[in-house]
């Protein structure tokens, strides 16, 4: 591949060891220009290069912050940052507003109700009523039950 002019996205991504989005999203990010012809997108070879003379060297990862020890000084300033504030207020009014619910919604034993108990359809009731019943969620109505019974 050394010897073309221009490159696909593969092509293009092959040469620097990543995967074809890789190249896509460094076409669409602006940082490599291409050339199109007809909706196909090929990378000249000036670019290849010219992202290879920007690349800068690898120093390898930089050194480790190490944290205080219990006893000194610096461990006792601990300053609670702004997001940890934020997210303490956040949970103690969550835990005020499910004080302040009413009673009803928990059941007996303290827990949250499941779904509401889907009402039992008439045992005079035919089998497509109680499936419709049953779909429906509703209960029969007085006129219902009135002209099963004639």
């Amino acid at each position: 591949m050394a010897d073309k002019v221009t490159y696909t996205p593969t092509e293009f991504a092959a040469l620097f060891g990543k995967e074809r989005t890789w190249a896509y999203r460094q076409l669409y990010a602006g940082k490599v220009w291409a050339v199109t012809d007809l909706g196909r997108a090929l990378i000249p070879k000036s670019e290849v290069d010219r992202l290879l003379k920007e690349a800068g060297r690898y120093v390898g990862a930089g050194a480790k912050v190490r944290k205080p020890k219990p006893g000194s000084d610096s461990a006792k300033g601990n300053k609670t940052s702004s997001g940890a504030k934020n997210w303490a207020s956040a949970v103690k009014q969550r835990k005020t507003r499910a004080s302040q619910q009413p009673a009803s919604a928990h059941s007996a034993d303290g827990r949250k109700p499941s779904l509401r108990a889907l009402p039992r359809p008439c045992d005079q009731a035919t089998s497509r009523q109680s499936v419709y019943q049953r779909l429906t969620r509703c209960k029969p109505s007085r006129k219902d039950a009135a002209n099963r019974d004639e």
